[in-house]
């Protein structure tokens, strides 16, 4: 349930602001490219069990589709315009979440460029009881808003008020530039030394984000005509459907987050042989093309990297249209797990890479 301004909640009431009038030919006025203040969306839910899994925890792939719910909106709000998903920065995951628990989900602007908006995602869960219950998801978001040719519009800009909207600007500001470089063909000097330890995943999150297309994947590098011989390979195919698309016509982003992520916990549970697992983090996910209508959804994912205690699942999303024989890449992501203890047993061990 998404909330309105005079509701009351664990967060402050959202910033509306009166809608400018819009020139012709898709084009913004002066008025709308002036600084504003960010808007800010609120959503308030409940954990039932048809959206948990078999253990009573919230699927999460349910928590990305409703961070890209809040995400657009918020984005939308601020410029005015139709909005895409460009990437998922980051998002932390840090209790798991249970059946009968109450979700509450804000997301902010937080930076804008010249093309692209930046909206922070918090979320709070806990019991009914719990006054303020502490944040437990925290993410970052890109949005390019469009004209209707579907190009990107230069937006309006962002004015950081609060000590809080700084800090989450300086952080937006810090990716740019970080991504900028990268680009440009530099490569930036980080300075452990100097750098806070908040700015590290940062620009891990970016570097991961800017994998060149020409990568092999893990799942193409199988010898020709044999099948993914790792235990973790997982190989989904989505039809879309009309009730999946989005305003433009294209493959609703949360619900493409939420195939990801099912795919990925499945190639994390089969590394571990089936144990349970939680997401705990998403790390550079990338929309590289909106997926049209009248096309097959390829989603593959497998372990790619294995530490004392997590597990990271590469998952890479093509669109085939059968009739021309092709598919392209839509995105590419990297998702982050942990064992789960059930029942009073041990969580399972991570066994390394062979």
């Amino acid at each position: 349930m998404l909330r309105g301004p005079t509701d009351a909640g664990w967060f402050r009431t959202c910033k509306l602001h009166p809608r400018p009038k819009t020139s012709r030919g898709g084009t913004m006025t002066e008025t709308e490219q002036q600084v504003r203040p960010g808007s800010e969306v609120h959503l308030d839910e409940w954990v039932t069990p048809e959206i948990a899994d078999e253990h009573g925890y919230i699927r999460a792939g349910k928590i990305l589709e409703w961070m890209d719910v809040v995400g657009v909106l918020a984005a939308t709000r601020h410029c005015r315009r139709p909005v895409v998903t460009a990437s998922v920065d980051g998002m932390e995951l840090q209790k798991p979440i249970r059946v009968g628990e109450r979700i509450a989900m804000t997301a902010s602007v937080a930076f804008t460029s010249t093309r692209s908006i930046g909206v922070s995602v918090a979320m709070r869960h806990g019991p009914t009881d719990e006054v303020t219950p502490p944040t437990s998801v925290a993410g970052y978001m890109t949005f390019v808003a469009l004209d209707e040719e579907g190009k990107a519009l230069p937006i309006p800009q962002f004015q950081p008020e609060t000590p809080a909207e700084v800090a989450r600007f300086r952080e937006g500001r810090i990716r740019t530039e970080f991504r900028k470089k990268m680009l440009s063909g530099q490569l930036p000097e980080l300075d452990v030394a100097t750098a806070s330890r908040a700015e590290n995943p940062l620009f891990i999150r970016e570097l991961l984000k800017l994998l060149p297309r020409s990568f092999q994947l893990p799942f193409d590098r199988a010898a020709e005509g044999r099948r993914h011989a790792h235990l973790s390979y997982v190989h989904k195919i989505e039809p879309i459907r009309s009730g999946n698309l989005n305003f433009h016509g294209t493959l609703y982003g949360g619900t493409l987050m939420r195939w990801i992520e099912s795919c990925a916990q499945l190639s994390a549970r089969s590394h571990l042989q089936g144990a349970a697992v939680r997401l705990v983090g998403l790390h550079g996910l990338t929309f590289i093309r909106p997926a049209q209508r009248h096309v097959f959804i390829h989603v593959r994912s497998a372990v790619a990297h294995t530490a004392q205690d997590t597990l990271t699942a590469l998952v890479n999303v093509h669109a085939e249209d059968p009739t021309e024989g092709k598919q392209i890449e839509t995105l590419r992501a990297f998702l982050t797990y942990v064992p789960v203890a059930i029942d009073g047993a041990a969580p399972a061990a991570i066994f390394a890479l062979e």
